[in-house]
């Protein structure tokens, strides 16, 4: 097994949440300030320049396609000489707080990479039915090609809710590098397909939070301990995790 680390944001906000992608509570934990992000980004480029590790030893991942993909975070990245992966929930393109065609063009010419993250985000999609989920992917994809000319090998699965269809549908729509929510820097590769994880980052973690993570192998195996406690309750709970999340949010 390969090792990455891939950090998963969400939205880069200069000043309100509603300035980009989706406003539900879950959502509204995962939006990061620029001035934040900057720093963030900012210390992640003096450490590895300190190491002399390349820029892959990091990975800048986004979800959900909100507008401040192109306003905020590809600007911040760029600043810093980093690239970042953009996953687009399709049915959302040219809705309000969400990019547009002709910005999801722009962020692919300067370098970034466009991936999908399904069709219609759903909150999961691993109760959906076998061509509901097909559906997800092959529509994803079909709207990515019309917009770029060809169709991403590159995906994240919406909250992190997967299972053998869901990879199965995803690798049956010619996507072969699929994004986990799944704490790891492990890279498996399987036979048609590579499963990466990722450590999600929040609005309320410093830069020595999001640095550490980066820097410290101790630190990761904490935030994996966590999180297979968290699989443990979805797979248990079933739908009544997503309530108790929410009042645990709340």
């Amino acid at each position: 097994m390969a090792q990455a680390i891939t950090l998963m944001y969400h939205d880069i906000i200069s000043h309100e949440a509603t300035e980009s992608g989706f406003q539900n509570k879950t959502a509204l934990k995962y939006k990061v300030f620029s001035d934040a992000f900057d720093e963030q980004v900012k210390s992640v480029r003096i450490y590895l320049q300190s190491k002399r590790l390349s820029d892959s030893t990091v990975s800048f991942t986004f979800d959900d396609g909100g507008e401040s993909f192109i306003t905020n975070a590809a600007p911040i990245l760029e600043k810093y000489g980093f690239r970042g992966v953009f996953f687009v929930s399709t049915g959302y393109i040219g809705n309000k707080g969400f990019l547009d065609a002709e910005q999801i063009k722009e962020l692919a010419k300067r370098g970034h990479r466009i991936g999908s993250h399904s069709h219609s985000h759903p909150e999961r999609m691993t109760a959906l039915s076998c061509k509901e989920i097909q559906d997800e992917w092959s529509v994803s994809q079909m709207m990515l090609n019309e917009v770029l000319g060809y169709k991403p090998a590159i995906a994240s699965i919406p909250n992190g809710y997967s299972s053998p269809e869901v990879l199965k549908s995803m690798v049956s729509s010619d996507i072969s590098e699929i994004y986990t929510s799944h704490p790891t820097s492990k890279v498996k590769k399987k036979q048609n397909y590579t499963l990466i994880g990722r450590y999600a980052i929040t609005a309320d973690m410093s830069t020595g939070e999001v640095l550490s993570i980066v820097k410290s192998p101790y630190k990761r195996f904490k935030i994996n301990c966590r999180q297979q406690i968290l699989d443990f309750a979805k797979r248990v709970l079933g739908n009544y995790y997503l309530s108790i999340r929410e009042k645990l949010i709340k």
